[in-house]
């Protein structure tokens, strides 16, 4: 097995811990638990006893996330440490060598990672800008062949913040209906979009889709490091026999937390306190790209806690997001962890001030070094 690096990953872990701000997350500024329990779960929490729980996670935590969806039960749940686990399972336990799967881009990646090591052939349809982040969907039926397994999407996705309208959603399941192939989509940032409409999950359109979900993006919650995967039994008992070989269980306080928060009225509170700050941060990036529409653009995000921001500058987005390091303690991501040179993501789920701050210093730094000074 032969591992590419996750540059993503990589680029953000060697240096997201060392910067003033820290602009390069995906997702919102995450809670504290003690502005998540009360007095008396706090104190219930204290006496939880720290012992191995429920391998696929504890029942009733598999009950409450299978009540998300509909006509799901807690055998087609399982519970998993944050979501890039989950992802894990899923592949490790779905595909095979020899296998296809084609995967919509931009994305987060770590999917097509660990299938191109598995010797699974990985297939590209992209979102196209020109057309507000959709996919190509005629050139799914051009990559279709009779080792095609699954298809795999980001939604919404990241890093560009888009959504499907219904009508695609549909078009993708009644695709994988059509050839009897997976449907795989990462939904994290679902619950976060600003027009305060959720989108339907693909679990609740089709028998034989798989779902990712979990606490860190949306749910503002990444410390708790726990996930889930909803799908069909007979996979969601194979990403179980996988978890075995991995991580076992998941943290029994973590577990304590999350049913909690994921009840309806508290789930609904959290998502709602994301969308405001979200919301808030959307409009002051917004001004930022009309006050520098000459060098930058975007298409707003519709969810998630991220904008991506095409420029139009002379360096590469790789170097530029080090300059914008190393020069202002301001860390972006590069569009190069996706693919896509000429574009870099800014998260828009951290504090206001810190924001605003973090953009004046790169429209300042930007102007004096590539724009002659120019305002």
């Amino acid at each position: 097995m032969q591992l590419q690096e996750f540059t993503l990953e990589r680029i953000q872990s060697l240096y997201e811990n060392l910067v003033e701000l820290n602009l390069s997350d995906s997702g919102v500024h995450p809670y504290k638990l003690s502005e998540l329990l009360t007095s008396e779960q706090q104190a219930e929490l204290l006496e939880l006893e720290l012992g191995y729980g429920w391998t696929n996670g504890f029942v009733e935590l598999r009950e409450t996330i299978a009540n998300l969806y509909h006509n799901r039960n807690s055998d087609e749940v399982i519970v998993t440490n944050g979501s890039a686990e989950a992802n894990f399972l899923m592949v490790m336990s779905v595909l095979k060598p020899g296998d296809e799967l084609i995967v919509v881009v931009p994305n987060y990646l770590q999917i097509a990672g660990w299938a191109k090591a598995l010797e699974v052939e990985v297939k590209e349809v992209p979102l196209l800008q020109g057309t507000g982040w959709l996919p190509d969907l005629d050139m799914l039926e051009s990559l279709v062949t009779d080792k095609t397994r699954m298809l795999t999407i980001c939604h919404p996705n990241n890093p560009t913040g888009s959504t499907l309208p219904l009508s695609q959603i549909e078009k993708l399941v009644d695709f994988a209906k059509k050839h009897d192939i997976y449907l795989h989509a990462d939904e994290v940032y679902k619950g976060a979009e600003f027009d305060g409409v959720e989108l339907p999950s693909f679990a609740d359109l089709y028998d034989k889709a798989i779902v990712t979900s979990g606490l860190s993006k949306a749910m503002a919650m990444p410390g708790l490091r726990l996930g889930w995967l909803v799908g069909p039994a007979e996979e969601i008992y194979a990403t179980w026999q996988s978890k075995d070989y991995t991580s076992i269980t998941t943290s029994s306080v973590s577990e304590y937390v999350a049913n909690i928060v994921l009840q309806p009225e508290m789930r609904s509170k959290v998502l709602n306190r994301s969308k405001e700050l979200l919301t808030e941060n959307l409009s002051i990036m917004q001004q930022w790209i009309d006050e520098n529409s000459d060098w930058v653009s975007f298409i707003p995000p519709k969810a998630g806690g991220m904008a991506f921001v095409r420029y139009e500058l002379d360096v590469n987005s790789t170097q530029l997001a080090h300059e914008l390091r190393e020069n202002l303690s301001v860390f972006v991501l590069p569009g190069d962890v996706y693919g896509m040179d000429g574009y870099f993501r800014v998260g828009i789920g951290a504090p206001a001030e810190h924001l605003r701050v973090g953009l004046a210093r790169i429209a300042d730094y930007v102007r004096h070094q590539y724009l002659g000074g120019k305002s």
